[in-house]
C-alpha cells in the first residue's frame, strides 16, 4: 500500500523504491505443521493467502545541495620596470630580462646557452634556403631548356645565311689564272621577315690589299620587296663566323657600320640591283685555308643582328599579312 507524501513548500523529496527479494517464502514452523484441512480440495471455507507481489514504498529523504568552493583569484601579474632590456638573442628564444648590468653580465656567462639557440634558429633557415636553391634549380634548367628551343628556332629561321663555297682549293686554283672566278655570289636572302634583301661575295684569292694573302668576304644590300617599309640607311651589325675542321677553332668577326664611315654610301636604300659591298678583305690567311674547310668546302655563317623594335615590327607586319591587310597601311599608320 502506497503512502501519500505531503507537498511541500520548502524542500524537495526524493522518492525511495522498496521491493521484496524475489522467490521469497515466510518461514515454516515447526509447531504448527501442515494438516489436511489446509489442502484446498478439502471443503470448508477458503482461508486467504499472503500475495507476495512487490509493494511500492515511497519514504521522504531530504538532500542537502553542495555548494561549490570557488578560491579566490590572486592577482599574479608581474610588472616589469620599464628600465629593464631584453636580450640581444630574444628573437631566438632567450627570454631574459633585467637592467642593463645584468644583460651584460647573462651575455658575457651564457654564451654556450646562445650558440645554441642560434644553431637552433639557423636549422630552418638553412632547410628553406636548400628548399629554393633546388626550385632555382629546376626553374634554371627550365630556362636552358627553352634558350635552347629558341636558339634553335632563331638558327633555323632567325636572321642567318650559310655561304657554302664548294671545293675551295680548286676556287683559289682558278682565281689565279682568271678575273671571273675571283669573286663568288651567294644566293639572295634576308636579314629577317619582310627584312632587308641582302647577298654575300666571298674572294678565294683576296682582293684589294689582300689579293694573294687572305680570304676575302663581303656582304651588299640587294632592291628588296619590303624596301617601303624598312629604315634607311642600313644600321644592323653583321658578323661572319668561320669553324675549324677540327671544331675547336671559331673564327668570327663584326662589322659595325655606324663605326665606319666609308661604307655610308652602301648602306642607303638600292637604285639599282643592289649596293656596293662591305666586309673584310683579311678574314682569313689563305696559308690557313685549308685548316678551316670541311672535306675540301668552306661554310661561313653570316649573321644580321637585329633589334627588338625591327623584329616587333616584322611580328606586326606578318600578323596584318595574315588578315589581308594592306602592308603601305601599315607605313602610314606609322607615320
Amino acid at each position: 500500500m502506497e503512502t501519500p507524501i505531503m507537498p511541500t513548500t520548502q524542500k524537495e523529496v526524493t522518492p525511495i523504491m522498496v521491493q521484496p527479494m524475489p522467490n521469497w517464502k515466510p518461514p515454516k514452523s515447526i509447531s504448527s505443521p501442515p494438516t489436511p484441512l489446509d489442502s484446498p480440495f478439502m471443503a470448508g471455507p477458503i482461508r486467504p493467502r499472503f500475495s507476495t507481489r512487490s509493494v511500492e514504498v515511497s519514504i521522504p529523504i531530504h538532500v542537502e545541495e553542495e555548494k561549490e568552493l570557488v578560491a579566490p583569484k590572486k592577482d599574479i601579474t608581474l610588472v616589469v620596470p620599464d628600465h629593464w632590456l631584453d636580450c640581444p638573442f630574444k628573437e631566438h628564444g632567450c627570454h631574459k630580462k633585467g637592467e642593463k648590468n645584468e644583460v651584460k653580465r647573462h651575455v658575457r656567462d651564457d654564451r654556450n646557452l646562445h650558440l645554441v639557440l642560434l644553431c637552433l634558429s639557423l636549422n630552418p633557415i638553412r632547410s628553406k634556403i636548400n628548399i629554393q636553391q633546388s626550385g632555382y634549380v629546376d626553374k634554371y634548367a627550365g630556362m636552358l631548356q627553352y634558350m635552347n628551343l629558341a636558339e634553335s628556332s632563331f638558327e633555323k629561321f632567325g636572321s642567318q645565311h650559310t655561304f657554302h663555297v664548294p671545293k675551295i682549293g680548286l676556287a683559289v686554283v682558278k682565281a689565279t689564272k682568271n678575273k671571273s672566278h675571283r669573286s663568288l655570289f651567294s644566293q639572295p636572302f634576308y636579314s629577317h621577315g619582310y627584312g632587308y634583301k641582302m647577298m654575300a661575295v666571298a674572294a678565294p684569292y683576296g682582293d684589294g690589299l689582300a689579293f694573294r694573302e687572305y680570304f676575302s668576304v663581303f656582304v651588299c644590300i640587294m632592291k628588296g620587296e619590303w624596301d617601303d617599309i624598312l629604315e634607311w640607311p642600313f644600321r644592323c651589325d653583321v658578323s661572319f663566323s668561320i669553324l675549324s675542321d677540327d671544331k675547336k677553332e671559331l673564327l668570327t668577326k663584326t662589322i659595325y657600320v655606324n663605326k665606319v664611315p666609308e661604307i655610308q654610301e652602301f648602306l642607303e636604300r638600292p637604285e639599282g640591283l643592289r649596293n656596293g659591298t662591305f666586309g673584310f678583305q683579311d678574314f682569313l690567311p689563305l696559308a690557313k685555308i685549308t685548316e678551316f674547310a670541311a672535306d675540301g668546302d668552306i661554310f661561313i655563317q653570316i649573321k644580321v643582328l637585329l633589334s627588338h623594335e625591327k623584329l616587333f615590327e616584322a611580328e606586326e607586319i606578318d600578323s596584318m599579312e595574315c588578315q589581308g591587310a594592306n602592308v603601305a597601311g601599315f607605313k602610314t599608320k606609322n607615320e
